[in-house]
C-alpha cells in the first residue's frame, strides 16, 4: 500500500511538473507572439486624441519615431540615422529657423517670400492649359524652395521641378507606399535640389521641403476648389494678395458677415488635414505589451467632424470660426498636431497656403487664366491627392475681332 502511495505521489509532481512546464512554455509563446504582431488603437475622441497627439514621458526615439512616421515611407534618410537624437534635433532647428526667415514677422523675409510666390505662379502659368493639380504642385514647390533657400525662380526648370513633384506623387498614395522610393530616382532628384540650393545646406533640403510641399500643395488645391465660383472667397483672396498682412488675413468681410482669409483656411483644414490619421508608436516592457498597443491613431478626421466644432458638420461653413458665431467653434483645429510633438509649421503654414491661393486666384482670374472643373464636395474628397481629374488651368482666347 505504502509503494503504490508513494508512486502516486511521484506521479502527481511529475504531472505538476508537466502542468507548470505547458504553462510557462504557453506563456513565452504568447508574449513572443505579442512582441511580433503589430496591435493598434484608433480613438475618435476630442479630449483622448489630444492625450494620443501630446503624451507625458515620451522616450527620445519614440518622439523621433512619431514625427516622421507620416513621411518614413519615402527613405530619404537612413534608418540609423532616422533615431539619432542629435540628427533629429538638428533637423528640427534647421527647418525652424527657415520658416521663420520667411515668416510675417521678419518683414524683410515676408517680402522675398511673397515675391517668390508671384513670381513661380507666373512661371507655371500654361501657354495653353495645365493640368490643375500638376499646376499647384509646381507652383507649390516652386514657391517653397525659393522662399526657404534664396533660390532664383528663374533658375528652376519647369521640367525638372515636373519630375521631382511627379516622384514625390507616385510615391505618396497608398498603394506606393508600401516600396520606398528607387535609388535612381532619389539620386536624381537629390541632384536636381542640390543644384539648386547650394552650399552646406542642400544635403538635407529634400527632407525639410517634403512635409511642407505634401501638406501645402493639397491645401492650396482644395482652398481653390472652394474658392472657385464663390464672389466673397474670390474678394477675400484678392484683399489678401493686394495687402498679405497678418491683419488682412484675419478680418473678416462685410461688416462681419463674411469670412476672413484665415477662417476660410481653418475650414479646409477641419474638413481635409493634411494627414487625416496620426500614427504613433510606442515602446513598452515586454511584460507590458500584452496590455498596450504597439501604434495609438489618433483619427484627426473624426475629431474635426464632431461636434466641439460646431453644427452641419459635413458643410463648409467658415463662418463658425468667427467668435460671435450662433455655434462657435471650442476646440484648436489639430490638423498639424497638438502638444509638443505638433508641426513646427503649424503657425506659419496656414498664412503662406494662404498667399499661394491669393497669388494663383490673382492671375487666375476669368480674365487671362481660367479654373476650369467640377463642383467641389467637401464629403467626397476626404483624400486629396486623388480627384482632380479633369481639373485644368486654361489660357483664355481672345475674342476674335468682327471685322
Amino acid at each position: 500500500m505504502f509503494e503504490h502511495t508513494g508512486e502516486c505521489k511521484t506521479h502527481s509532481m511529475a504531472l505538476s511538473t508537466v502542468v507548470v512546464a505547458a504553462a510557462f512554455w504557453s506563456l513565452a509563446i504568447v508574449i513572443l507572439g505579442a512582441s511580433h504582431v503589430t496591435r493598434t488603437r484608433t480613438h475618435r475622441t476630442a479630449d483622448v486624441v489630444k492625450a494620443v497627439l501630446s503624451p507625458r514621458n515620451t522616450e527620445h526615439t519614440a518622439e523621433i519615431r512619431s514625427r516622421v512616421h507620416p513621411h518614413e515611407h519615402f527613405a530619404l534618410t537612413p534608418s540609423s540615422a532616422i533615431l539619432d537624437p542629435s540628427r533629429h534635433d538638428s533637423f528640427v532647428q534647421d527647418a525652424t529657423a527657415l520658416i521663420a526667415s520667411v515668416s510675417p514677422q521678419q518683414c524683410a523675409g515676408w517680402q522675398r517670400f511673397v515675391k517668390c510666390a508671384e513670381k513661380c505662379t507666373e512661371m507655371f502659368l500654361p501657354s495653353r492649359e495645365v493640368d490643375f493639380a500638376a499646376f499647384i504642385q509646381s507652383v507649390t514647390f516652386c514657391i517653397i524652395i525659393t522662399g526657404f533657400y534664396g533660390v532664383d525662380p528663374g533658375t528652376l526648370s519647369p521640367i525638372d521641378v515636373a519630375f521631382v513633384t511627379n516622384t514625390l506623387n507616385r510615391h505618396s498614395d497608398s498603394t506606393s507606399r508600401q516600396t520606398p522610393l528607387y535609388p535612381s530616382e532619389l539620386d536624381a532628384m537629390r541632384e536636381r535640389v542640390c543644384r539648386w540650393v547650394g552650399g552646406e545646406r542642400a544635403p538635407q533640403a529634400l527632407e525639410t521641403i517634403l512635409p511642407a510641399y505634401e501638406s501645402m500643395w493639397r491645401l492650396t488645391a482644395v482652398t481653390l476648389a472652394y474658392a472657385d465660383g464663390n464672389q466673397h472667397m474670390h474678394n477675400a483672396f484678392l484683399d489678401f494678395s493686394e495687402n498679405p498682412t497678418q491683419k488682412q488675413f484675419r478680418s473678416f468681410k462685410v461688416k462681419n458677415t463674411r469670412p476672413s482669409v484665415e477662417a476660410i483656411i481653418s475650414e479646409v483644414l477641419r474638413l481635409h488635414p493634411p494627414i487625416q490619421r496620426i500614427a504613433r508608436k510606442s515602446r513598452h516592457p515586454l511584460w507590458k505589451r500584452l496590455f498596450y498597443p504597439a501604434q495609438e491613431i489618433a483619427d484627426i478626421g473624426a475629431v474635426h467632424r464632431s461636434c466641439v466644432y460646431g453644427t452641419r458638420l459635413e458643410t463648409f461653413d467658415a463662418m463658425r470660426f468667427h467668435p460671435q458665431h450662433e455655434h462657435p467653434v471650442d476646440m484648436q483645429l489639430l490638423a498639424f498636431g497638438h502638444g509638443g510633438l505638433s508641426c513646427v509649421a503649424r503657425e506659419w503654414a496656414p498664412m503662406a497656403t494662404a498667399l499661394i491661393v491669393a497669388k494663383v486666384v490673382d492671375r487666375v482670374d476669368d480674365v487671362g487664366f481660367v479654373l476650369a472643373g467640377k463642383v467641389f464636395d467637401a464629403r467626397m474628397y476626404r483624400n486629396t491627392r486623388i480627384g482632380w481629374d479633369g481639373w485644368v488651368v486654361r489660357k483664355k482666347e481672345r475674342e476674335k475681332l468682327v471685322s
